[in-house]
C-alpha cells in the first residue's frame, strides 16, 4: 500500500488561522523557529488520530490573542487529501465550541466543545472515522513510518519486539541443531515440560536463591549444635552413684512411714478438738458480722435520708431559679401584647374613619379626554363606591381578629405570669423546710449497736488449744531433709547422666546437617545446568535473531543481547550506526538511521507512508527511500516558504 499526502488545509489550528500546502514527493518547508513547520506536522496526525506528533492528546490547538486567551467562537479544521494507491481520500476534523443562551439570559454561554468527522465530505461519528482510519493503516505502525526518530525514541523492550516480529519464526529446533549435545538434552526436557523459558528462568531464580540460603545457613547451625554439645563424662559410675542413693533414699521413707502410722491415732483426737475450735470461731465470727452489719444498716439508713433531702432541695431551688428567670420574659412579652393591642385600636379608628373622595378626573374618557354620560359617571361612582366599602368592611375584619387573637394571648399569658409567681412562692416555701429537715438530719446522733460479750466464746477456744499443744509432737523435719538431699543429689546425677542422650542427638543433628548440606548443592548444581542450558538456548536463538535483522538493514545493526560479568546474557535492543550507540550519533546519523528502518519496515509490511523529517538541516544527505518525504528545515525565513 502507497498513502501519499497530495494536499493539507488548515483553518484556525495552534495560531495558523489560513494555510493550504500542496505536498509532492518531496516537499521541503523552511522557517524560523516558530513560524509553524512542527505545528503543520501536529495538523496531519492530529487529523488521523487526535493527536500531536510527539503522541499527546492534550495539547491545544486553539488561537489564542496577545493576552494569551483562546479567541472565541472559531472553528478549528484540519482537511486533508490523501492518495491510498492511486485513488484520492478526503478526510476532516472540525473541532469547535458550543454555546448557548439559557432562558432569561441577555449572551450565549460556552457549554462545552464538539469534534465533527467526514470522510469524502461524508460526515461520521467518532468510532466511524476511527475505524476507517484503523482499516487503512494501524496507528503505531502509521507512526513508526512516518517518524525518522519515532522507532528509536521507543523503549527498547518495544523496540526489541518489533524487530523480533521482523525477523519472522524461529523454530526450537533450528535452534537446537546448532547448540551442544548435553545442552541440548536439557533444554529439550525444559521445552517438553510446556513452561515458558522466561518464566522458568525466574522460577529457577527464586528456586537457587531459598536453596543458597538454606546452604549459607548449614555452617552456623552446625556451628550452634556443637556448642551445645556438653563435655562427655563417666556415665556408668554416675548410673552406680543414683542406685545407691536410691536405696538410702527408700530406707528414710521408710522412716517416716513408721512414725506416721504410731501418730495416727493421736492426730485422731488432735483433729476432733480443731473440729470444735473451728466451729466456735465461726460461732464468734457469725456474732461479731451481726453487730457490724446493724450498724452499718443504721448509718446507711441515715446517710440515704440526707442525701435524699439534699437531692429534693437542690432540685426546689433549681426550679425556683428557672421560674423567676422566665418571669422577665413573661412580662416583656406582657407589654409587647398590650402595645400590639393599642396600635390596633388606633389603626382600627383610623381605618373606620376613612370616607371616600372621587378624583378630579374619574369620570373623564382615557380614550377622548371628555366627561362620561351621567349613567355612566353613576354606575362607575357606584362600583368605586362598593369597592370602597368591601375593603375598608375587609381590613376593620382583620383589624377585628388580630384584636380578638392579641386579647387571648394576653390573657394566657397573664395566667402564666400568676402562676409562674405562685409556683415560685411555693418552692421557695418548699425550699425552706427541705433545709430546716435536712440540718435536722445532720446534726441527729447515730445509734449506737452492742455486740455481744465474745469472753466465753474465746475462754473455750483458748482451754482447747492449750488441750492440742499440750499433745506429744511429731518430729519428722529431720528425715524429711535427709531425704530432699538425697533427692536433689540424685536430681543433679540424673542431670549429668542426660548429658549423654544431648550429646547423642547432636551428633545425629550434625551427620543430618552434613548430608542436608550435600543435598542442597547437588539441588543448586543441577539448577544451574538448566540455567546453562537456556542461557545457551536464547544465546543461540539471539545470535540467530540478530543475524537475521542486521540482513534486513543496510545502514544499522541490532545488538539483541549483552554479555554479563559473570559469564551470562541479558536481554537489550541497542541502535548501532557504523558501530557507534544510536544516542552518540549526530542528528545528521540519527536521521538517516531513521529513514533506513523505515526503509525495512515498509518493506516488510508493504507500506509506505509519507516521512516527516524534523531539523532536516542537520544533514545533507538521507537514504534512499520509495516513501513521499516531507522535510522541515531551519532557517532565516520570517514566514512559512513551502517548496
Amino acid at each position: 500500500m502507497n498513502i501519499k499526502l497530495n494536499r493539507l488545509t488548515l483553518s484556525n489550528f495552534k495560531g495558523i488561522k489560513e494555510l493550504t500546502i500542496e505536498f509532492h514527493d518531496v516537499t521541503n518547508i523552511y522557517g524560523e523557529n516558530g513560524t509553524g513547520k512542527s505545528t503543520i506536522f501536529d495538523a496531519f496526525t492530529w487529523l488521523l488520530f487526535g493527536k500531536d506528533s510527539h503522541d499527546s492528546k492534550d495539547f491545544n490547538i486553539k488561537t489564542l490573542d496577545q493576552a494569551g486567551k483562546a479567541i472565541p467562537m472559531l472553528e478549528h479544521a484540519i482537511e486533508g487529501f490523501l492518495e491510498i494507491d492511486g485513488t484520492e481520500i478526503t478526510l476532516k476534523r472540525i473541532y469547535q465550541e458550543k454555546w448557548q443562551r439559557r432562558r432569561g439570559a441577555e449572551e450565549s454561554e460556552l457549554t462545552g466543545h464538539e469534534t465533527l468527522y467526514h470522510w469524502n465530505g461524508v460526515p461520521l461519528q467518532a468510532g466511524e472515522f476511527k475505524t476507517k482510519v484503523d482499516n487503512l493503516v494501524n496507528e503505531g505502525l502509521f507512526k513508526l513510518l512516518t517518524s525518522a526518530l519515532c522507532f528509536n525514541a521507543m523503549k527498547w523492550q518495544d523496540r526489541r519486539l518489533v524487530l523480533i516480529l521482523l525477523a519472522g519464526e524461529i523454530s526450537d529446533s533450528d535452534v537446537l541443531a546448532g547448540m551442544n549435545k548435553h545442552q541440548v538434552a536439557d533444554i529439550t526436557a525444559i521445552l517438553d515440560s510446556g513452561k515458558d523459558l522466561a518464566e522458568f528462568r525466574k522460577e529457577i531464580a527464586v528456586r537457587k536463591k531459598k536453596l543458597g540460603d538454606e546452604l549459607k545457613s548449614i555452617p552456623s547451625r552446625m556451628d550452634e549444635v556443637s556448642r551445645a554439645i556438653p563435655e562427655p563424662v563417666d556415665f556408668e559410675a554416675i548410673k552406680t552413684d543414683i542406685n545407691k542413693k536410691q536405696v538410702a533414699r527408700l530406707g528414710i521413707e521408710n522412716m517416716i512411714s513408721d512414725q506416721v502410722a504410731a501418730y495416727k491415732s493421736q492426730g485422731e483426737q488432735i483433729q476432733l478438738l480443731q473440729n470444735k475450735i473451728f466451729a466456735l470461731k465461726q460461732q464468734q465470727q457469725s456474732m461479731e458480722f451481726e453487730a457490724k452489719t446493724e450498724a452499718q444498716r443504721i448509718y446507711n439508713e441515715r446517710t440515704f435520708l440526707i442525701a435524699g433531702l439534699k437531692q429534693k432541695h437542690a432540685e426546689c431551688l433549681r426550679q425556683s431559679n428557672v421560674d423567676q428567670d422566665s418571669l422577665p420574659t413573661l412580662l416583656q412579652k406582657k407589654t409587647d401584647t398590650e402595645n400590639a393591642l393599642a396600635a390596633l385600636r388606633l389603626a382600627w379608628t383610623s381605618v373606620n374613619g376613612e370616607e371616600l373622595i372621587f378624583e378630579e378626573d374619574e369620570f373623564i374618557c382615557p380614550t377622548c379626554k371628555r366627561d362620561l354620560d351621567p349613567v355612566t359617571q353613576i354606575e362607575k361612582q357606584d362600583i368605586i363606591t362598593r369597592d370602597f366599602e368591601q375593603n375598608k368592611t375587609n381590613r376593620l375584619a382583620k383589624i377585628n381578629e388580630e384584636g380578638k387573637y392579641l386579647s387571648a394571648e394576653l390573657v394566657q399569658t397573664n395566667k402564666i405570669i400568676e402562676y409562674t409567681s405562685q409556683e415560685i412562692s411555693s418552692l421557695k416555701a418548699q425550699a425552706d423546710h427541705l433545709a430546716a429537715d435536712l440540718k435536722t438530719a445532720i446534726s441527729a446522733e447515730l445509734d449506737v449497736v452492742t455486740a455481744p460479750d465474745p469472753d466465753p466464746i474465746q475462754h473455750q477456744i483458748t482451754r482447747l488449744e492449750q488441750q492440742i499443744l499440750a499433745s506429744p509432737k511429731l518430729d519428722l523435719e529431720s528425715l524429711k531433709n535427709q531425704k530432699n538431699q538425697i533427692q536433689s543429689e540424685i536430681y543433679d546425677l540424673q542431670v549429668a547422666l542426660g548429658k549423654k542422650e544431648v550429646i547423642d542427638r547432636g551428633k545425629a543433628r550434625i551427620k543430618e546437617l552434613l548430608a542436608e548440606e550435600k543435598r542442597l548443592s547437588q539441588q543448586i548444581s543441577d539448577l544451574e545446568k538448566q540455567e546453562f542450558a537456556m542461557e545457551a538456548f536464547t544465546r543461540s536463538r539471539m545470535d540467530m535473531v540478530q543475524s537475521r535483522i542486521n540482513g534486513k538493514f543496510k545502514l544499522v545493526r541490532f545488538r539483541m543481547f549483552s554479555q554479563l560479568i559473570n559469564g551470562g546474557i541479558e536481554e537489550c535492543c541497542d541502535c548501532m550506526v557504523q558501530g557507534v550507540p544510536f544516542s552518540d550519533v549526530n542528528s545528521a546519523g540519527k536521521i538517516q538511521a531513521g529513514i533506513d528502518v523505515i526503509n525495512t519496515l515498509s518493506k516488510h509490511y508493504g507500506i509506505t507512508a509519507p516521512i516527516w523529517i524534523d531539523n532536516r538541516e542537520s544533514t545533507n544527505k538521507i537514504p534512499q527511500t520509495n516513501s513521499q518525504v516531507i522535510n522541515l528545515i531551519v532557517s532565516k525565513d520570517k514566514t512559512l516558504i513551502i517548496k
